[in-house]
């Protein structure tokens, strides 16, 4: 018996010990209110718009049918989460037709009966399998994608390109030498870029934390010895400042920094290559992370209580369209989530008529969507129903054992799979995780 099938025994023979987090459980498909006011807009939550020049609300704003109203809430994908969630519980009255979602999220708020199934031949031919298969929820499509992320790495122009992990490290380590604010830069704040970050760095030593079943395995061999090795590692790079301010950071300031030569490296999403051109403060270029990437990006997803359905899916289609896919990319940076779009990559056409920046070249948007395409099939993102839960005790509890006193052991890595077997189901222990 593990220690975690142990644990789980007594987790269960006492559960009523146990706190239920502030999320909806499964329940049935809402009815369309009765007594709201109805009307043509198509009212859509998404977060800030971090596309180069305002790429998507130029697309939207040539849409020809609805009108349709953007509601931008926050780009910080914790506080997304949480205001979408509480509009769609919300009254009957729904105030949003389509949520721009997390690709994270969409399983929980599929689960808890607040997205409408999408119909199998309402889906459309041609999408990036991972992208289609985010919105996918208990064998049925729940949401279609918008834009895929992955990590790439970037790097200043004159450091070398690593081929894996281990020569990742030293290269870093003897760049943050140089640079002020380290060698590499992640988005290791407090939020959920620590569990991308930590994702990644547990899965370049191999660790898998949870399977394609939704399953808990990092305890399980040869996981547990994998995951106890980079915890290590992590360790040792936070403290010789190998990770420099990583811990600090979020999306805008590793960026920023990055931009005006503070980092070495700097491991980041696609659309920050074309921000650095459009920038053009510091030559730098760009590549796959040295091993497997944290798969992101956001769904489209029609709400449950929308009377809209139709008329919604035919603006999803609209933005689903290649050639529209194609200018999300060259004008915003938004990874595209049609095949088509990778195949024939082209400039965006309102690049001369910018005021300012330097615009991508072709060979630019080629580079990018070549690193993204190579990156794709092995990135990957937990998809469970109280992924939230998840990831704020994944990330409570790796960071515990990262800054501890003493070093990690197995037994420490038990207790972290034995915390995430009871925030899968949505519930936590009194005290702080892993306390």
């Amino acid at each position: 018996m593990t220690v975690r099938r142990w644990r789980a025994a007594a987790v269960g023979a006492a559960a009523g010990a146990l706190l239920t987090l502030g999320v909806v459980g499964v329940k049935e498909r809402p009815a369309p209110a009765e007594q709201c006011v109805d009307d043509d807009v198509i009212r859509v939550a998404t977060g800030d718009d971090v596309s180069v020049g305002g790429a998507r609300r130029e697309l939207i704003r040539r849409w020809k049918g609805p009108l349709v109203q953007m509601i931008e809430i926050s780009r910080v994908a914790d506080l997304k989460r949480d205001e979408m969630l509480a509009a769609a519980q919300a009254d009957p009255c729904q105030a949003y037709d389509l949520l721009i979602i997390d690709m994270a999220s969409t399983a929980e708020f599929a689960a808890a009966g607040l997205l409408s199934e999408i119909r199998p031949e309402d889906v459309p031919s041609g999408l990036v399998r991972q992208a289609r298969e985010s919105g996918q929820w208990d064998g049925k499509q729940y949401a279609l994608p918008f834009a895929v992320d992955v990590g790439l790495l970037y790097r200043r122009a004159d450091l070398p390109e690593p081929a894996s992990w281990d020569q990742l490290w030293p290269a870093a380590r003897q760049a943050g030498a140089t640079y002020r604010r380290g060698g590499y830069l992640a988005q290791l704040a407090d939020f959920e870029g620590r569990t991308v970050g930590l994702l990644e760095l547990l899965r370049a030593y191999g660790a898998t934390v949870v399977d394609g079943d939704g399953e808990i395995v990092l305890d399980r061999a040869p996981n547990d010895r994998r995951a106890l090795t980079a915890l290590r590692w992590m360790r040792q790079w936070q403290s010789d400042q190998t990770l420099g301010d990583s811990w600090k950071d979020k999306e805008a300031e590793s960026l920023a920094t990055f931009a005006d030569g503070g980092a070495g490296y700097l491991r980041h999403w696609p659309y920050a290559d074309l921000q650095l051109i459009t920038d053009g403060r510091m030559p730098f270029k760009l590549s796959k992370l040295p091993g497997p990437a944290t798969l992101g990006g956001s769904n489209l997803a029609i709400t449950a209580r929308s009377t809209k359905y139709d008329s919604v899916l035919k603006f999803v289609k609209y933005l689903l369209q290649p050639d529209n896919q194609r200018q999300l990319f060259a004008c915003g940076g938004y990874a595209p989530v049609v095949e088509a779009a990778y195949e024939d990559v082209a400039v965006c056409p309102e690049a001369d008529a910018r005021e300012t920046g330097t615009p991508p070249t072709r060979d630019d948007l080629r580079r990018l969507a070549s690193a993204i395409k190579e990156s794709l099939p092995t990135a990957t993102r937990p998809k469970l129903e109280h992924y939230t839960r998840f990831s704020e005790v994944f990330r409570a509890c790796v960071t515990k054992y990262l800054f501890a006193a003493e070093e990690p052991t197995l037994h420490d890595i038990g207790i972290i799979a034995d915390e995430l077997e009871v925030a899968k189901l949505g519930r936590t222990e009194e005290g702080e995780p892993c306390g």
